[in-house]
């Protein structure tokens, strides 16, 4: 079952019109990937699917309850990460029980009686990703989640991407880690220029890399 359709999605920009009759279908319970080029669109089309942007016309209907992780991570950094989970917990509604599952999971659990001030880009990043998790809800849209950060975490972020899956979660992600895609995706849709090159199951690419695809329909 699809829990995400776009038809015919038409938004034009001031500087660019770019998406045109474009369609989109996300099946429920996988991880799948959107990839392209820098200006493609990925990040317009996630801010389109959670209503921060409003499309001009066409269909967007999402099937259940969404969060998303931004690119740029929105933390108090003069608070304790701890203190940050539980600020959010009071803006977003959730309860503060069982997110040590995540946070150890993702190796920060030790972490969250420091100030955020005092952490690196990957631990930043691994807080924003535990608040949205903490916020359960069926859809996750992960933009960049992996940008910044060093090889540990990005294994840590792709452990806890593949228990949210078992979860019964539905995973939204946006990457130019086509690596890392590859290992955590079950399909992929590609965009260039606002327009869909492609949608494949990671298991159908058979013997060509992703870096192969992206390379070979990028210079089309």
């Amino acid at each position: 079952m699809n829990i995400i359709e776009v038809k015919n999605l038409s938004k034009n920009f001031k500087e660019k019109n770019l998406f045109n009759d474009f369609d989109l279908e996300v099946e429920e319970n996988t991880v799948h990937a959107i990839i392209g080029p820098n200006g493609s669109g990925k990040t317009s089309l996630l801010r389109i699917l959670t209503g921060l942007y409003k499309k001009d016309s066409g269909e967007v209907i999402v099937k259940g309850k969404y969060a998303m992780l931004l690119e740029n991570d929105y933390l108090y950094e003069d608070k304790t990460g701890f203190e940050n989970i539980k600020l959010y917990g009071l803006y977003f509604g959730y309860e503060l029980k069982n997110y040590e599952k995540y946070s150890d999971l993702l190796e920060i659990t030790k972490d969250l009686t420091r100030k955020v001030s005092t952490y690196s880009k990957g631990m930043k990043r691994k807080l924003s990703l535990l608040v949205i998790v903490m916020m359960n809800r069926q859809i996750i849209f992960l933009d960049e989640a992996t940008s910044g950060v060093d090889p540990i975490s990005r294994v840590e972020i792709r452990k806890l991407i593949k228990l949210l899956k078992t979860e019964g979660k539905t995973i939204v992600i946006t990457s130019h880690d086509l690596d890392e895609i590859e290992k955590v995706a079950d399909r992929v849709s590609m965009l260039k220029n606002g327009k869909l090159l492609f949608t494949k199951k990671i298991s159908e690419i058979g013997g060509e890399s992703l870096e192969e695809l992206f390379i070979e329909e990028g210079i089309k």
